[in-house]
């Protein structure tokens, strides 16, 4: 094997977390796989606990790359994610809650509150979106009325491949 450069593909799914290796000409080299760990603490909720994650993301890149003697012959790497499954982090990068996963149905209340209130019409001429509990607005009012200190300390809010990246 020559030391040409390679690139890598990551993608942190619902129910896998998947890295492939390829050459600079697209020919995968190598595929790995490993379960996504999710949490179900009780019906319509699921979330990811992040230091989970990241350590299952390290551990597919492992498992990938294996094959390598040189791991710096890896000059890129691309990460795709699941949609609306966020992390809210505070100013130094450190989630202040798990991701809420994106079929976690957990903020239905705030989802009727902002149509019996704001209304489904005017929101969706707004923002080109109905209003579904999976959506994030809906995740963050959920936090402030239910976990308000996570949420005093977050300053962002991202989705699961800028997380991980």
């Amino acid at each position: 094997m020559t030391s040409s450069p390679l690139i890598a593909g990551l993608d942190v799914g619902t129910t896998n977390i998947k890295a492939l290796i390829a050459d600079l000409d697209g020919t995968v080299l190598s595929i790995a796989s490993v379960p996504t760990p999710t949490h179900y603490p009780e019906p319509g909720w699921a979330y990811y606990e992040p230091t989970e994650v990241w350590t299952s993301v390290c551990d597919v890149l492992l498992k990938a790359t294996s094959f390598l003697k040189e791991s710096s012959r890896i000059v890129s790497i691309a990460v795709a994610s699941v949609g609306e499954t966020a992390y809210p982090v505070d100013r130094d990068g450190q989630a202040t809650h798990h991701g809420i996963a994106w079929f976690d149905t957990r903020a239905k209340t705030q989802a009727d509150w902002l149509v019996e209130n704001i209304g489904a019409e005017r929101i969706y001429k707004s923002c080109r979106m109905s209003i579904q509990p999976i959506y994030g607005l809906c995740k963050l009012l959920w936090m402030r009325d239910n976990k308000p200190y996570a949420l005093a300390k977050t300053t962002s809010w991202l989705n699961t491949a800028d997380f991980i990246a």
